[in-house]
């Protein structure tokens, strides 16, 4: 019996976001890591649109830059080498129609470099600012490892706070794992 049959939660994600981000759209990776999501979002803003991509490992930014210019978008997207925290200063207010965030470790690199909590949180309330009406914050959660155990439960309580203030929440991800499974958070701003 075949019980790989969930899609992953990134490509999840992309699934989803193909038809809520258009050409000319300004949009952020949070965690630019290995640059997918980068290449990814690059394709769906089009010529006309704009990706902000953070990362405070430089290893990350070189790598999703190598990424993205095998594609030919550059163009599209800003690096930033610094935390995602600081994405409030190269963003207007209700600018902006999704938010990618993806915790945990960079893969390749050391897993004791991990997204810290604190700044995590911070960057996930500067990013509700930094949304559209309609528009989507993502958070892809890890908690198959101690740091990602912590974090994962502080972002679902946070993003469980925010349904109180009229966002829509939605959690995607596989139960009854040998090891706690990564899931997909979805916030929509309605107001």
């Amino acid at each position: 019996m075949d019980f790989h049959f969930l899609p992953r939660p990134t490509t999840l994600l992309h699934d989803i976001l193909k038809s809520k981000i258009c050409s000319g759209d300004k949009v952020i990776d949070a965690t630019a890591g290995n640059g997918h999501d980068t290449v990814f979002l690059a394709e769906c803003v089009g010529k006309t649109g704009n990706v902000l991509a953070f990362d405070v490992q430089e290893a990350a930014i070189i790598s999703a830059r190598e990424r993205l210019a095998a594609t030919g978008y550059s163009e599209r997207v800003g690096f930033y080498q610094k935390s995602h925290a600081e994405m409030g200063n190269h963003a207007a207010p209700e600018s902006v129609s999704a938010i990618l965030f993806n915790l945990g470790y960079l893969p390749g690199e050391d897993h004791a470099l991990t997204t810290e909590l604190g700044e995590t949180l911070r960057a996930l309330e500067i990013a509700t600012n930094l949304l559209r009406s309609g528009g989507v914050l993502s958070v892809i959660c890890y908690p198959g490892h101690p740091a990602g155990a912590i974090e994962a439960e502080a972002v679902e309580k946070w993003a469980a706070a925010l349904a109180t203030r009229g966002w829509r929440i939605a959690k995607y991800g596989a139960i009854g794992t040998r090891r706690p499974a990564p899931f997909l958070l979805l916030i929509h701003k309605f107001s």
